[in-house]
């Protein structure tokens, strides 16, 4: 489809594909006259302007020049750090040898100095024009005599030559760059001989030539993407053909594309997909070939609209390659969308282009008389820069699918699937979790948690988390929290040696001990018969009867050393307490002794006087005493633990849960570590609540640990999830295993998590082990359900 039109016979050249906005430059077309004979030249750069409606081309610089062109190309020299030509050059060749090299931004801007050089070294016209496409500064050019001259736009005044001139001396009619390999160099003349010319080496490295056919070469180009491979365009009438070389096997072509019925003016060959290739002949017609094909006589993909003229020169946008620059003799440059479709015209508009007669060079006057219009076909393949060059797709348990479009006609296409791990760490602590519970080694995980961690709640908590798994292991928990019972019964011993009891120079623990052997000496013996009676007393051991001796012994001395006693009975405190304990009044000497401050006293005849008295002394003790262990005291002694869980100062939470842990019965023991663990998390604007999970540990409660661990240290990172996982997973199975049963996620936070961590692990291929965690009661049914058809179970599992 046609989208832009100028007026104008003239040479095209697009500008670089670095440069934006997309401009065009055209230059008066040599040897060429209108209907006014006019013989004036000019260079026009025109915008492409495909946002505006319309097929107008907007000039925004133009410049009157002396001389007209054969062949125009714009480089991107100057483009890249500079300033004065970050348009880049235009380089027009002319009649007489003739090489202009213009500054495009002072044509666009109307600056004096346009013109950059002038040099006039070649012989005859200069119809061979191209920019090196690695260095644009390394311009190739040829004319007549065979000259080939290598010019560097940095020095232009002193051109260099790629090697001794080809004989027999002919015009060189194009020269074309390789498009893999810099310093190579083609060129061809009209005899049909191509040349290829190794710069590095100044000499021509290889000729290749069809003598079998009448090949007038009017062109030439280089794949795009094969360094070997080059093609030539015959003008001839009699042989118009374009012959594709592969200078590995440069006897003969290797294809021959022979649609045109008249000599080929002009290539070009896109260098973003190497399947297109345009060829413009003097039959009017613009065919779009595919040179990689292996159709015989070659593929014909698409051809652009026909022309009332011939086309002497097609080229491919570098930025844009779906716009294609067409110039006729018929005094119009068109801008084609390559995707735009062909021409549309009626049946009666449409004329089959008529047969050529080589013999009769008359013979197409007829059909270049008015337009001929053909009905086309849109490509039949999608272009290559419209194709994905690469794609990926991630599948579910972290495969990533994906492929890449390498360049090249033969290369072929893989489909790669791949496994994506993006949590390596993650997944070596998982595996070492796996290993430790399926071998049921809890304690030595633990051990492993404690020894790699650096910080030291974490530390403590972990030590928490194994003692669980301890025969007896509220004695652990005491030791944690810094109260070994070992230790600090030798730290009491300093206190309670000199307030043992003796009794004058009686050995109590030895008379102890004799009492126990008496005890053992005599134990059965009561079930005896009475017919074995009397020869128990006489079989009775000698060992007995010396026990007996020597208690006997051991209370004479004991009442000889005691002292007289000497009962009170005066109206003072003592005596006041003696009358009452003659005449059985225990309570009345229990409220003299703590009338009299004398608790210890009253203490002591409470325990004679009953439970009731014994209640009555420890509530007025506990009302009167103010010490710092008073409180503590009081709690243990009434038992009032869950006081003690609620309003206890939670500075001193480490003593409340120690007691807790010595003293609260199995069946209060879990909610009352609960109720102090809910205090430190709310109370005290939650300044204790990094401590609370201990509490949560002790009590076996895996819910709310996993809240207060969320609250403290939120699980956003795939490792901070896996320290969470970790935790909660030992707690669970300190629980299962203190319980004897099998404890379930239970909650839906607990849930939740489960659910998070086995997308995770499935995320990074791991769904077996994700299975393992979604079946402990997880809510997340999407996931478990995926993860079962991943492993082929969904049968089972429906």
């Amino acid at each position: 489809m046609k989208v832009k039109e100028v007026s104008q016979t003239g040479n095209t050249a697009w500008s670089p594909s670095c440069h934006y906005p997309i401009y065009l430059a055209t230059g008066t077309v040599a040897q060429q006259l209108d209907a006014t004979f006019s013989t004036s030249a000019k260079l026009e750069i025109l915008s492409v302007d495909l946002s505006q409606s319309g097929t107008e081309m907007k000039c925004v610089g133009s410049i009157e020049s002396d001389y007209r062109y054969h062949k125009l190309v714009w480089s991107d020299h100057g483009m890249k750090g500079s300033d004065d030509a970050a348009g880049g050059m235009l380089i027009g060749g002319a009649d007489n040898g003739n090489i202009l090299i213009w500054n495009v931004d002072k044509i666009i801007s109307g600056s004096e100095g346009s013109l950059f050089c002038q040099t006039s070294q070649h012989a005859g016209p200069v119809r061979a024009i191209d920019v090196n496409p690695f260095q644009g500064n390394l311009i190739a050019t040829g004319a007549s005599e065979s000259e080939i001259f290598i010019w560097d736009l940095n020095h232009a005044t002193n051109p260099m030559t790629p090697g001794a001139k080809q004989q027999p001396i002919e015009d060189i009619m194009c020269v074309s760059w390789n498009r893999q390999v810099q310093h190579i160099l083609a060129s061809t003349s009209p005899s049909g001989r191509s040349v290829v010319w190794d710069l590095r080496k100044n000499e021509p490295i290889i000729t290749v030539a069809d003598t079998s056919s009448m090949h007038h070469c009017k062109a030439i180009a280089w794949h795009p993407d094969i360094a070997t491979q080059m093609i030539t365009a015959s003008e001839d009438d009699r042989s118009p053909v374009v012959q594709v070389w592969d200078l590995r096997f440069a006897t003969s072509p290797v294809k021959v594309f022979d649609k045109h019925q008249r000599g080929i003016l002009s290539v070009a060959w896109c260098a973003q997909d190497s399947d297109l290739l345009l060829t413009a002949a003097k039959d009017n017609r613009i065919l779009c070939w595919n040179p990689n094909s292996d159709q015989p006589g070659g593929e014909v993909v698409y051809e652009l609209p026909s022309t009332a003229q011939w086309c002497f020169d097609v080229q491919w946008c570098p930025r844009n390659p779906d716009m294609i620059s067409v110039a006729s003799f018929d005094g119009h440059i068109c801008v084609y969308s390559l995707l735009g479709g062909g021409a549309q015209g009626s049946p009666q508009d449409t004329q089959t282009t008529n047969e050529v007669d080589p013999s009769d060079p008359f013979s197409g006057i007829s059909s270049q008389s008015s337009l001929t219009s053909s009905s086309t076909a849109p490509l039949k393949a999608p272009p290559k820069w419209l194709r994905r060059p690469c794609a990926a797709s991630f599948a579910f348990g972290g495969k990533l699918v994906h492929f890449t479009n390498t360049r090249g006609a033969n290369t072929p296409k893989v489909v790669t699937l791949s496994q994506v791990v993006t949590e390596p760490e993650l997944l070596e602590r998982s595996s070492l979790l796996e290993g430790a519970l399926a071998k049921q080694q809890y304690t030595e995980f633990c051990e492993h948690k404690i020894q790699s961690s650096e910080i030291e709640e974490d530390k403590n908590l972990w030590s928490f988390l194994k003692v669980t798994f301890e025969p007896d292991s509220r004695q652990h928990y005491l030791k944690l929290l810094g109260y070994d019972p070992a230790e600090l019964a030798k730290k009491f011993s300093g206190y309670t040696s000199a307030v043992s009891p003796q009794a004058g120079n009686v050995d109590m623990l030895q008379l102890s001990q004799r009492m126990e052997q008496l005890a053992a000496s005599q134990v059965g013996k009561a079930e005896a018969d009475d017919s074995q009676t009397a020869e128990l007393f006489v079989a009775d051991d000698a060992k007995v009867n010396e026990s007996f001796d020597q208690l006997a012994a051991t209370t004479e001395a004991m009442a000889t050393q005691l002292p007289t006693v000497t009962i009170h009975t005066d109206n003072d405190i003592d005596g006041m307490i003696s009358q009452a304990l003659l005449v059985g009044n225990f309570e009345a000497a229990v409220d003299i002794s703590i009338g009299a401050d004398r608790m210890a006293e009253a203490l002591v005849l409470a325990i004679a006087g009953g439970t009731e008295l014994v209640s009555k002394i420890l509530q007025v003790f506990f009302q009167k005493e103010t010490s710092p262990s008073s409180k503590l005291l009081s709690a243990i002694v009434n038992r009032t633990w869950s006081e003690l869980a609620r309003h206890g100062n939670l500075q001193n939470w480490r003593e409340i849960l120690a007691v807790l842990v010595t003293y609260a019965g199995p069946e209060e023991f879990a909610t009352l570590c609960d109720l102090l663990g809910d205090r430190m998390e709310t109370e005290l604007g939650g300044q204790y609540q990094d401590s609370a999970s201990l509490c949560y540990i002790c009590s076996g409660n895996v819910e709310k640990f996993l809240s207060a661990w969320e609250r403290c240290a939120p699980s956003t990172t795939p490792l901070g999830l896996q320290d969470l996982i970790e935790k909660v997973i030992l707690l669970k199975k300190a629980v299962e295993r203190e319980r004897k049963l099998y404890s379930s996620a239970g909650s839906p936070n607990v849930s939740r998590k489960l659910g998070e961590y086995s997308s995770l692990l499935a995320s990074q291929g791991c769904v077996n082990t994700a299975l393992g965690y979604l079946r402990q009661d997880t809510t997340d049914q999407v996931i478990k359900h995926t993860c079962l058809c991943s492993v082929g179970m969904c049968v089972l599992y429906m």
